[in-house]
């Protein structure tokens, strides 16, 4: 899937970023380095730089990182561990990937538009998407609709409750589900649940 892929190295991007900015910390760090100093003028030293430069000593050792450093190390760890699970480890493995048909409207006369939408569609996913493509208010009908995979907690709380509802059937078309946004259709492709 086109999206998941693009949201993967959207996560790779950051990942290298924090990554990035530790490191160049860490270089400037080391660059001020000499070996030859006294405790004396390493304080001295120190203490001329701002609190986020300045390395951090614990019972009299210097570690070889600033504050900023430690934060971006671990909020990289953090981030990796609670999005990048997978299948492997870690992280969330509930998801859902659907499309939907989104009406920008809360009327009953939309409601009504897409209960014979429903009709015409049942659970023919081509037809969904061409539907989406046609009628959707949202940016998602370019794609036919799909929003790619989701965790439980991503979408609107009652879009959200009809994904990840164990009732709910997958590959036809539920709804009407009304949301701050409208009214939707939903086309349920695959669904994880917790075990």
């Amino acid at each position: 899937n086109s999206m998941t892929m693009m949201i993967n190295l959207r996560k790779l991007r950051f990942v290298l970023i924090l990554i990035s900015v530790s490191v160049i910390f860490h270089v400037t760090e080391a660059a001020d380095e000499d070996e030859t100093e006294t405790i004396a003028e390493r304080r001295k030293k120190a203490m001329s730089k701002a609190w986020y430069m300045q390395k951090i000593e614990f019972q009299g050792k210097r570690l070889p990182m600033s504050p900023v450093s430690l934060a971006v190390g671990f909020i990289s760890i953090y981030y990796l561990i609670t999005n990048w699970g997978g299948e492997s480890g870690g992280g969330n493995k509930t998801y859902c990937e659907a499309s939907h048909i989104l009406i920008m409207d809360h009327s009953k006369d939309t409601k009504q538009k897409l209960l014979e939408f429903q009709e015409k569609i049942q659970s023919d996913p081509e037809v969904f998407a061409k539907m989406a493509k046609k009628h959707s208010g949202c940016p998602s009908k370019s794609n036919g609709g799909n929003l790619g995979k989701f965790k439980q907690g991503d979408m609107a709380p009652p879009f959200d409750k009809i994904c990840f509802d164990p009732a709910t059937p997958m590959k036809t078309t539920v709804g009407p589900v009304q949301t701050n946004f409208g009214w939707h259709l939903i086309y349920i492709h695959e669904r994880k649940l917790p075990e």
